[in-house]
Order: C-alpha cells, then structure tokens, then sequence
C-alpha cells in the first residue's frame, strides 16, 4: 500500500462552489486507473496559516499502480482541467505505509520498514 497525499492552496478569490466542483469531479478515477483503490478528499481542521486548506489521499495497491497513476492521462487531464485553474499551489507526497498504529493492543501494532527491509521495532 503507498499513499498520495496531495496538499492544496488555492488562489485568492477561489469560492467554496468551486472547490466542491473540482473535488467531485474527482470521483471517476477510482473506476478509471487500475490500482487506486481510494481517493479521501477533506479539509483542514487545524491551523491554517500556511495557507494548504485540502488535502486529497489516493491510496494505491503498490509502486507500480503509483506510477500507473501519476501518468495516466485521466489524472493529467483532471489536474489540468479541475484543480489547476483555481489551485496556487499544491505539495504532493508519496508515502508507503511502513508504519501502522492500531488500537486494539492484540493486533500487531508495529509494521515498519516492510518496504525498506527494516523489520519489527522493539515494544
């Protein structure tokens, strides 16, 4: 599992209408790019003085629908379309998750490093 965690800031005099238009124009890529198995869309809940007000979670099976993803033409084609004329400016990470925290305390709470060979971490 990897994770694209995009951070957005938009340009000033950008509206609430516009915002929700871009991001429900989103709802076709799951069903288009093989590998995506879900897209979490949301706005901040914290301090907001640097100005990045959403954040857009795809999470993909592996690497390789990670890339499949960033070059799809219907993802270009979405970014130019619906969040590029309205966003200032955007971060986009891309995370594995090397790392889990659960609360139930007879799961196994630590899985680190599967994707670097780091194994378990001592309790």
């Amino acid at each position: 599992m990897i994770q694209h965690i995009v951070l957005v800031k938009w340009k000033p005099g950008t509206d609430e209408e516009q915002v929700l238009s871009a991001f429900a124009q989103a709802r076709h890529l799951p069903n288009e790019i093989a590998g995506v198995e879900s897209i979490v869309i949301g706005r901040n809940r914290g301090n907001q003085e640097h100005g990045f007000t959403h954040a857009l979670i795809v999470r993909l099976a592996d690497e390789e629908a990670l890339r499949r993803y960033l070059d799809h033409p219907v993802r270009r084609r979405y970014l130019a379309e619906q969040l590029a004329p309205i966003e200032e400016e955007r971060i986009e990470i891309d995370v594995p998750v090397d790392m889990a925290l659960r609360r139930d305390p007879a799961a196994r709470n630590w899985e680190w490093g599967a994707s670097i060979g780091m194994g378990m971490l001592p309790e």
